[in-house]
């Protein structure tokens, strides 16, 4: 086929470079918002498109390597070589609450490399849990109510007022507030497992009658949480094989004390302790920079039995106590001013009764003879693991961190024992000391494999270099264009421009179409 004049136009044009060279782009990258955040992970998403090109997508931190929100970039995925954009998603875990990090989404191909904007997310602070429940579901009317908050999650619970409660009256569809108690400024915290208990004498400060009906209690800790409970007055409620007491005191928030126990908070100067089993009870009322006040009261079943109380707040005592154990010489019936774990009679408990006093017993919760100081006597242990050999598997005299059988633990599961893991709770290698392998660099490399110390470049290959995949002679974490062999000067991508070998076979094939006319 003889060339044409518009082929050797076209050629020419080629040559001198006044026609471009089409080729595809770089992929074109944006990073989308996390989704899916909670206390530890979180999705990170974004969206790339190839241009038609094979192209490679991850994502990598914003943060830098000495943060503690820092986090090694993602596996690299192949997204294909489609020309639209695809979404790219990864669960991101092992993140820590209440922490914000950054990322982008970083594409590569042939053509050339693009890193989306830096996006931010902060994943969720650990939150505050507890319950509030009342002593009983019915009250008698006039019965002191007893309800109680328990924090029931990880982390104590502040406040900054002694009453943060309101009482309730259900009235048709609504609640009335019925009773708010005094408060004043008093920072106190419940911590975990704990529980604080609070008392309303069946009064109201709102102008609503106390009768037969259902009512709520609610705690409302400013900055933390609100919590509630209901229960019912006057429907069918009591205690029957138990017994009630009533206070009449001279002052209101007292604490309470049956028999040596913390019993409930005193909000009002009167209240009514329900359901307390018949018999003998010491009952002890205590106030800071008040004298504490102790009676011996006779609770009998389905009768209420009343004390009056005169507590002295800021001044001397005026009873005296000369063996110093709490109890009043009027009440006092054994002089031990060497022991004070004593009885509502003022003698010295053994709790255990094994003959042994609380004061000289160094087990008072188990009974023991007097040779051995109130305490059993143990069984014999060889290794001195704490598991008797009775009930012992494993014969371990070097090692007492042990399982129920006396074998031991090995907590991380890498086949060393916690005693002699240097990193009882992370898996690693014996020849590491059971410690995991370290990476300096952060490049995912351990570092006793690793030829090569970069922080600031986690591309690389299995010796822990820096990937040159052009073989421009810049690596890839500062090479603009990886796939592709460029010059320094252009941050690694090819120079754009006259293309002489064009020119030289558009001249070559005029020069012959011209020879033939």
């Amino acid at each position: 086929m003889k060339p044409t004049r518009k082929m050797i136009l076209i050629l020419v044009f080629l040559g001198a470079g006044l026609l471009p060279i089409v080729t595809a782009p770089a992929p074109t990258a944006t990073t989308l918002p996390a989704a899916s955040v909670t206390q530890t992970s979180a999705v990170l998403q974004g969206k790339v498109n190839p241009h038609g090109l094979s192209t490679n997508v991850d994502f990598c931190s914003c943060d830098p390597s000495a943060s503690p929100t820092y986090f090694l970039p993602t596996p690299l995925k192949n997204i294909g070589s489609g020309t639209s954009d695809v979404l790219v998603t990864y669960t991101l875990t092992g993140l820590s609450p209440g922490k914000t990090y950054s990322y982008t989404v970083r594409s590569v191909n042939s053509a050339g490399s693009q890193n989306g904007s830096c996006v931010t997310f902060t994943t969720l602070s650990g939150g505050y849990s507890a319950t509030l429940s009342t002593s009983k579901p019915d009250y008698a009317l006039g019965e002191t109510v007893f309800f109680t908050l328990t924090n029931t999650g990880p982390v104590a619970i502040p406040a900054t007022v002694n009453n943060p409660w309101t009482i309730y009256k259900k009235s048709g569809a609504t609640w009335q507030t019925c009773y708010v108690p005094g408060i004043a400024m008093q920072n106190w915290t419940l911590n975990p497992g704990n529980s604080k208990t609070w008392s309303w004498g069946q009064s109201s400060n709102a102008m609503v009658t106390i009768d037969a009906g259902t009512y709520k209690a609610e705690v409302d800790i400013s900055g933390v949480g609100t919590w509630s409970t209901t229960f019912t007055i006057g429907m069918g409620g009591g205690g029957g094989g138990t017994g009630s007491l009533r206070i009449y005191c001279n002052i209101s928030d007292y604490d309470i004390y049956i028999d040596g126990s913390y019993f409930a908070t005193a909000a009002t100067s009167t209240v009514t302790l329900p359901n307390l089993s018949p018999g003998v009870h010491q009952v002890r009322l205590t106030k800071s920079d008040c004298q504490d006040v102790v009676q011996t009261v006779t609770i009998q079943s389905g009768i209420t039995t009343s004390i009056h109380v005169t507590m002295n707040c800021g001044q001397e005592p005026t009873e005296e106590d000369e063996d110093g154990d709490g109890v009043p010489n009027a009440q006092d019936h054994c002089y031990n001013p060497e022991c004070n774990l004593v009885d509502s009679r003022g003698c010295p408990k053994d709790t255990d009764n094994d003959g042994v006093n609380e004061c000289e017993d160094d087990c008072p919760r188990e009974k023991g003879p007097v040779a051995n100081d109130g305490c059993p006597i143990e069984e014999e242990d060889k290794d001195n693991d704490g598991v008797s050999d009775d009930r012992d598997s494993c014969y371990n005299p070097e090692c007492d961190i042990v399982d129920s059988q006396g074998c031991p633990k090995d907590t991380d599961d890498d086949g060393i024992d916690d005693c002699k893991d240097e990193c009882p709770s992370e898996y690693g290698e014996r020849q590491n000391d059971g410690c995991p392998e370290q990476d300096v660099d952060n490049d995912g490399v351990p570092d006793d494999r690793d030829s090569c110390y970069n922080p600031e470049c986690s591309r690389v290959d299995p010796r822990g270099c820096p990937l040159d995949s052009d073989g421009d002679g810049l690596n890839d974490c500062e090479d603009n264009c990886p796939g592709q062999s460029g010059s320094k000067s252009n941050n690694g991508c090819p120079q754009q421009g006259f293309c002489s070998g064009t020119v030289i076979i558009g001249f070559l094939v005029l020069l012959g179409f011209l020879r033939k006319f």
